[in-house]
């Protein structure tokens, strides 16, 4: 906690505050796998869960899904680090596919899955959609346009669930808008071929076009192109449906502020800090909504206190 509290390396925080090195610490990991790690967060994510319910009053979520990075300073090398670089100076990068349930101004992770080079994408979606749904009835599914895959839209028809993905604008989608007026809105039907696995594909799809649209008198005028299979009345209940994942990139700009920053390449270790930071996130969430509006940086600093006040008096959590 004290190594998210300062967004520091493990190392300098044991040298600061006279405990054990950063090696010591990650060797209590050593026998811990992705699956212990996962179920970890989830015995926890249960415990705590009624009060996000609590939050959310009956009210209809939204489960919006979204891939994050963290940097890697080293030699880009193995199966998990990936060679895009989402930051200057980095060499490339981890990353993590994850699941949030949105309600309005609430929040909460729901689960995160390490991405290797080469991933099933596809499958680790439906693994992450198939836990949350222990925790949730979701009204819809909300993807940006980095999840514009056939094969996604394929296999979530068949799980019957409702969908909604910011799709490209590819040569085809730009032609239509090109031809359509100011505020309009159509729907085209597509049928698609993908191919998996050495087999080929074919797959209707539901494109909704909406063309110069203003969701404000003042706003800036957007074309939005949605694979979706729902109907809206109006073409702001498509746009207001998308813009509640829109929250979900502050999640993780929040994150930043209280990430463990470590140099190793242990996939293991990546996955553990990623997941302590999304509970420490979760549990803020639901403080600021019971108890009282605080930052991240203060609500951290606030559990360090009582974290080291506990052990100066020696008492054990209740």
């Amino acid at each position: 906690m004290d190594a998210v509290e300062h967004t520091d390396f493990t190392n300098n925080t044991c040298i600061r505050i006279g405990g054990p090195t950063g090696e010591t610490v990650f060797s209590r990991l050593q026998n811990a796998d992705f699956e212990k790690i996962k179920t970890a967060f989830f015995r926890i994510l249960k415990s705590i869960y009624p009060l996000f319910k609590r939050l959310l009053r009956n009210r209809q979520v939204a489960l919006a899904f979204d891939i994050t990075d963290e940097p890697f300073y080293g030699k880009v090398e193995g199966f998990w680090i990936h060679a895009e670089q989402p930051v200057r100076g980095c060499t490339g990068c981890f990353k993590f596919l994850t699941i949030s349930a949105v309600s309005h101004e609430n929040k909460l992770i729901l689960g995160s899955l390490p991405l290797s080079r080469g991933a099933d994408l596809v499958e680790l979606i439906l693994e992450l959609l198939q836990q949350a749904k222990t925790f949730v009835h979701p009204e819809i599914l909300l993807f940006d346009r980095g999840f514009d895959n056939l094969e996604l839209l394929a296999r979530l028809q068949e799980a019957h669930v409702r969908y909604q993905i910011l799709w490209r604008k590819q040569a085809w989608a730009t032609k239509i808008l090109k031809k359509m007026k100011r505020g309009e809105v159509k729907e085209v039907i597509k049928v698609r071929k993908y191919s998996k696995d050495k087999s080929n594909y074919k797959i209707k799809v539901r494109y909704v076009f909406i063309k110069s649209y203003r969701r404000f008198a003042n706003g800036k005028a957007y074309n939005w192109v949605f694979a979706t299979n729902t109907r809206q009345r109006s073409p702001h209940f498509y746009v207001d449906k998308y813009r509640k994942r829109w929250g979900i990139e502050t999640i993780f700009r929040v994150l930043d502020n209280i990430q463990i920053k470590t140099t190793t390449k242990n996939e293991i270790i990546r996955y553990f800090i990623n997941m302590f930071c999304c509970l420490v996130y979760n549990l803020w969430k639901i403080w600021c909504v019971l108890e009282q509006k605080i930052s991240l940086k203060n609500f951290v600093i606030s559990i360090v206190c009582i974290i080291r006040y506990t052990i100066l008096t020696d008492k054990p959590p209740d």
